[in-house]
């Protein structure tokens, strides 16, 4: 009998967990370049056991990050860009390349371009240096300075576009395999917002919060009527 008391909880573990991805949405709606968790269930079934049935328990949870891309608006910084398409932008940081769509960029004392987290902005051949002139990017990613070129952003895109997770702070890393991004522009003054759809994560928010109260009046009937039970069965 306590097998379909362990499988309501796990139905309100899956519940907490999707609501722990949208409310992080909700949270982010205003975070440049962020990209939002959609969290959904899968049926993955057991290793087969003789007499067993497949329950609940093989109902599981899982999250998936969503590439679309996110409205643009215009900022007017020259440092500030923005990628549309199957595209990002790759930082170096001191756990390896890592990717991010928050163009907020700027330039440090030693010239190079570098993230809104610190971290340098690579290109064709690594980081990219600038130094202090006027600053022209294409649409293509090449960068001028003072007219003459610097250099190329590299512009990437990933294999399974879902198999990105989030590491927090605008950055993200992949287990799927890095290409070069065909299908982008890239766009100079401007700044990617999250793609956060903030209306359609309240309602999640609500019918989550819902079918977990509903789960534990369930859970409050079950434990009810096995209280009876046992207690009807000591006075017999």
């Amino acid at each position: 009998m306590t097998d379909l008391i362990m499988q309501l909880a796990g139905v309100i573990q899956r519940d907490i967990d999707g609501l722990g991805a949208v409310s992080h949405n909700v949270a982010n709606a205003n975070s440049v370049g962020y990209k939002s968790s959609r969290a959904f269930n899968v049926f993955a079934p057991l290793v087969p056991v003789e007499g067993m049935r497949q329950g609940l328990d093989a109902v599981q949870a899982t999250t998936y990050t969503d590439p679309s891309g996110g409205a643009l608006q215009t900022s007017g910084r020259v440092t500030d860009l923005a990628l549309a398409g199957d595209a990002w932008f790759v930082l170096q940081t001191p756990n390896g390349a890592m990717l991010t769509r928050d163009g907020r960029f700027r330039v440090d004392e030693a010239g190079y371009l570098v993230g809104d987290q610190g971290y340098p902005l690579l290109g064709d051949d690594g980081p990219l240096q600038v130094g202090r002139g006027e600053l022209k990017v294409d649409a293509a990613g090449v960068v001028r300075v003072d007219g003459r070129e610097a250099g190329r952003i590299s512009v990437m895109r990933v294999h399974a576009p879902h198999a990105v997770e989030s590491m927090g702070n605008g950055l993200y890393v992949s287990a799927s395999p890095l290409l070069p991004a065909k299908d982008y522009v890239l766009h100079q003054g401007m700044q990617e917002r999250s793609n956060a759809a903030l209306g359609n994560d309240m309602v999640r928010m609500m019918e989550a919060t819902r079918h977990v109260e509903s789960m534990q009046r369930a859970l409050s009937a079950y434990d009810g009527l096995l209280d009876s039970g046992i207690n009807q069965l000591g006075k017999d």
